[in-house]
């Protein structure tokens, strides 16, 4: 398949829609379509635009041909039903995101920072990593992490955010992976809740920084490193105490605003540090879903990582790069480009 080809069908898959939507909105056969796609017919530049239009890109997000990073996908939490055609296209996306990061890291001339990596051989020492990793960024553990994203960049780890055209991609949940020795976590940046937002980078930043044992389950071990890391045993103690026969969802709600995690996280935390007994969290739950439903009435705000774009602007205001450049990096237009400079 010729990278046109394969542009073609990603950008087909990503609106949803088949090979004969697609003949039918251009006025040709759902083979020609196919033939496109698969390089045997390569497109003229009014068939392009045609299909550009379609799509709703640009002509050149068609024709990019830019190498790939070798990437292995290990660490890529997602739900059972993301699959096939779905997957592939959301591993595309995530390849030429990181592909654009890693170019304007290169011509920013970046040096990877070096990331701390712990063995984690039990449950126990998930706990101890997240308490290290506090220290190296020098938050006390009874002291909450406001920006997590913003902590996180100045380390060197670099957050990338991708858009979820049409609920495409809604059941991927969060990746992350070194790449060319820079580390990476990929989220989805439509999320509105942004306790589960912060939950999923601290998990992500789990895989990134414990050398998990074979044999261990490592979604398991980087859920406790995420609570761990948000909420550290001594933050919790210190709030709820050692032993609690009850709690009131005021507390709850008190100790979820001071640091940005959901109800649901709060209550399995007190229950794997035996805050509270299994019956209590059962009831909690109850309680919880009960009142406050599956939507949270003031639900945290979300983060956003603007590192990449304001490396970009960078760049265009040292002449470094041009402003064709700036905006095929930033993914815009001149107009979009300029309009957002100007209310910066």
């Amino acid at each position: 398949m010729s990278e046109i080809g394969n542009n073609l069908k990603r950008a087909r898959l990503i609106n949803n829609m088949s090979l004969r939507d697609v003949g039918y909105n251009l006025n040709i056969s759902a083979t020609a379509v196919s033939k496109y796609e698969k390089g045997i017919i390569v497109p003229d530049s009014k068939r392009l635009i045609e299909f550009a239009n379609l799509y709703q890109v640009k002509v050149r997000d068609l024709l990019q041909s830019k190498e790939l990073p070798k990437m292995s996908f290990n660490s890529f939490r997602k739900k059972k039903r993301l699959t096939g055609n779905r997957l592939d296209i959301l591993k595309n996306i995530i390849l030429n995101k990181v592909r654009d990061y890693l170019e304007v890291l290169n011509l920013n001339q970046y040096n990877p920072k070096r990331i701390v990596k712990f063995k984690c051989r039990s449950v126990e020492d998930a706990e101890v990593i997240a308490r290290k990793y506090r220290e190296i960024i020098k938050i006390s553990v009874i002291q909450p992490i406001s920006d997590l994203i913003s902590i996180l960049e100045n380390l060197g780890i670099m957050i990338i955010q991708i858009k979820d055209v049409n609920n495409y991609i809604e059941d991927f949940d969060g990746f992350s992976e070194v790449v060319n020795s820079i580390p990476f976590i990929v989220l989805l940046d439509n999320i509105k809740d942004g306790a589960r937002q912060r939950f999923t980078i601290a998990h992500e930043l789990g895989h990134l920084v414990m050398d998990i044992a074979d044999g261990l389950d490592a979604e398991k071990m980087c859920h406790r490193f995420a609570s761990a890391f948000l909420m550290p045993r001594e933050s919790v103690i210190n709030e709820f105490g050692s032993f609690r026969k009850g709690i009131s969802l005021f507390e709850l709600k008190a100790f979820k605003e001071e640091y940005k995690v959901s109800y649901a996280a709060i209550i399995y935390r007190l229950k794997d540090l035996n805050v509270i007994s299994e019956y209590l969290y059962k009831m909690l739950s109850i309680e919880i879903n009960t009142v406050i439903t599956k939507n949270d009435p003031e639900p945290i705000k979300p983060e956003y990582s603007n590192q990449s774009k304001n490396i970009v602007y960078q760049l265009d205001s040292k002449n470094i790069i041009s402003l064709n450049k700036a905006c095929e990096l930033l993914g815009v237009s001149a107009y979009e480009y300029n309009r957002e400079n100007y209310n910066y």
